[in-house]
């Protein structure tokens, strides 16, 4: 009897040692998610702090043409450079994701952790998202600008989509050559009540990535204050 108790006691704490080596293994792999998500919100954010500045000179420039006094190579160039994509920020989900598939976030001791990684993953990346400007945001947004621009005399800026795969998705076309663009570029419609219209949704835009990148910066701080924390609790380098 004894020999089997002992034998039990040794198996329980085999397993223990198991468990507490792919714990700290998947401790390790949620820092690496961590550090991921900072550099991508930092990356984006200042992608995004550059999207608002060049936003924010196209409505100054849609203020001049509603007030009568166009400038088209203006309009064309802050248009066709900064009302596109926006700076999306990717998170790393695979480590908590891991650890929830296979039972072992209950053998996390430190119940503090445990409701910061809840509160870091199902509350702080699902409300960057609903922050984030929407897919139908922008399709809508592209829609009216159709009924403003028009790409016929810009066969160059057409052309340079042709490298995006040799260049890794880089469109390195030189926006500048819109604004020395001779004759002038013209706007297809020139009502001011449309293009009132049209700076209303550019500001909804401009104001939709400016939440959107409080949130980047509100996770960026959240994932560096819990990585530390693991790093702390778990003796990581």
């Amino acid at each position: 009897f004894l020999a089997v108790f002992c034998g039990f006691l040794a198996e329980t704490q085999r397993e223990h040692i198991v468990e507490r080596r792919r714990v700290n293994e998947s401790m390790k792999q949620v820092v690496e998610n961590l550090e991921y998500d900072s550099i991508r919100c930092v990356v984006n954010a200042i992608s995004n702090v550059a999207l608002a500045k060049g936003l924010d000179s196209l409505r100054n420039e849609l203020k001049k043409a509603i007030a009568g006094q166009p400038d088209g190579n203006s309009l064309y160039y802050y248009t066709l450079r900064y009302t596109g994509d926006f700076g999306e920020a990717v998170f790393n989900s695979s480590a908590i994701s891991e650890l929830k598939s296979s039972g072992s976030l209950r053998l996390i001791g430190n119940k503090k952790i445990v409701g910061d990684m809840a509160d870091y993953y199902e509350r702080k990346l699902y409300a960057a998202r609903d922050y984030m400007p929407s897919r139908l945001q922008l399709t809508a947004l592209q829609k009216t600008i159709n009924g403003f621009f028009s790409l016929q005399y810009l066969d160059n800026y057409i052309q340079s989509y042709d490298s995006l795969i040799e260049k890794d998705f880089t469109n390195d076309y030189n926006y500048k050559e819109i604004l020395e663009h001779k004759p002038a570029l013209q706007l297809l419609n020139n009502d001011p009540k449309e293009l009132a219209k049209l700076y209303t949704e550019i500001s909804q835009f401009e104001m939709q990535v400016k939440k959107y990148n409080f949130w980047l910066y509100l996770i960026k701080e959240a994932s560096g204050k819990l990585s530390g924390e693991i790093r702390e609790e778990y003796h990581l380098e």
